[in-house]
C-alpha cells in the first residue's frame, strides 16, 4: 500500500470514524462484561452451566461399565468440530484469495452506504475477515485435540493420575468445548465485519445485530436447557 492510499484512509471523515470505533468500542466492552459474569457468575452463562454439567456427565460415564456410550458421544463433538474446522479453513483460504486478487465493491458501497469505502480499505477489511475464520480454525483444531485426549482419560482408571481422574478429564473435556464456543463465536463476529465491507453505518448495524445474537448465545434464561457448545 501507498503512502497515498494511507493518507486517504486516514483523511476520512471524523462521523466515519466514530461509527467504526463505536462498534469496536461495543464488541470489546461486552466481551469484558462476558467474561466478569462468568468468572463471578458462572451459570448465568451457557458455557458456565454446561461446564457443570459436563463434569457430571464424565462423572456418570466414570462410574459406569458402558465405555462405549462415551467414546460415541466424544466422537459426535469431534465430527462436529471437525466440520466447523474444515469451514473455517476453507472460507479463511476463499476470502485472503479475494482480498489478494483484488475485488471492487464501490458501486456497492456507494449505492448502500452513507460512507462509501475505499478499494485499498477493502482488501484490509478482507484480510481482517480472514484473520477471524482463522482464528475459529485454530480454535476447532485444539477443540479436536482436547476431545481426543478426553477420549484417553475418559476409560483410564484413577490410578494412573496424579490426582484426581475426574477433575483431570473434566477440566480435559472443558477446554476442549471452551475452544469449541470461541471458534463458534467467531463466525458470529465476523457478521459486523462483512459489514463492514459496505461502510460504517452498516459495520455499526452489524455490531447491534451481533450483540444481539451473542447475548441470546452467551446468556440463557432461568429455566432453558443447556445447549451443547
Amino acid at each position: 500500500m501507498q503512502i497515498d492510499d494511507i493518507l486517504t484512509i486516514l483523511a476520512r471523515p471524523p462521523l466515519v470514524w466514530a461509527a467504526d470505533a463505536s462498534g469496536l468500542l461495543l464488541l470489546v466492552g461486552y466481551q469484558f462484561y462476558l467474561m466478569r459474569v462468568f468468572r463471578v457468575e458462572p451459570e448465568r452463562t451457557y458455557r458456565g452451566r454446561s461446564n457443570r454439567l459436563r463434569r457430571a456427565w464424565v462423572e456418570t460415564m466414570r462410574d459406569s461399565a458402558n465405555g462405549i456410550l462415551a467414546i460415541q458421544t466424544l466422537r459426535n463433538w469431534v465430527m462436529s468440530a471437525t466440520l466447523f474446522a474444515s469451514t473455517s479453513i476453507v472460507i479463511g483460504l476463499g476470502v485472503m484469495g479475494v482480498a489478494f486478487n483484488g475485488v471492487d465493491l464501490a458501486d456497492l458501497s456507494r449505492a448502500l452506504s452513507l460512507a462509501p469505502t475505499s478499494a485499498n480499505l477493502v482488501r484490509l477489511k478482507l484480510l481482517l475477515i480472514a484473520a477471524i475464520f482463522f482464528g475459529s480454525f485454530l480454535h476447532f483444531a485444539l477443540a479436536l485435540r482436547y476431545y481426543n485426549h478426553t477420549g484417553f482419560l475418559i476409560n483410564l482408571p484413577s490410578t494412573y493420575f496424579n490426582g484426581s481422574g475426574l477433575a483431570s478429564t473434566a477440566e480435559t473435556l472443558n477446554r476442549a468445548s471452551g475452544h469449541y464456543n470461541r471458534g463458534t463465536r467467531g463466525f458470529l463476529l465476523a457478521t459486523p465485519f462483512l459489514f463492514w465491507l459496505i461502510g460504517p453505518d452498516w459495520f455499526l448495524g452489524g455490531v447491534l445485530l451481533s450483540l444481539i445474537l451473542l447475548y441470546r448465545f452467551d446468556f440463557r434464561a432461568d429455566d432453558s436447557p443447556a445447549p451443547d457448545d
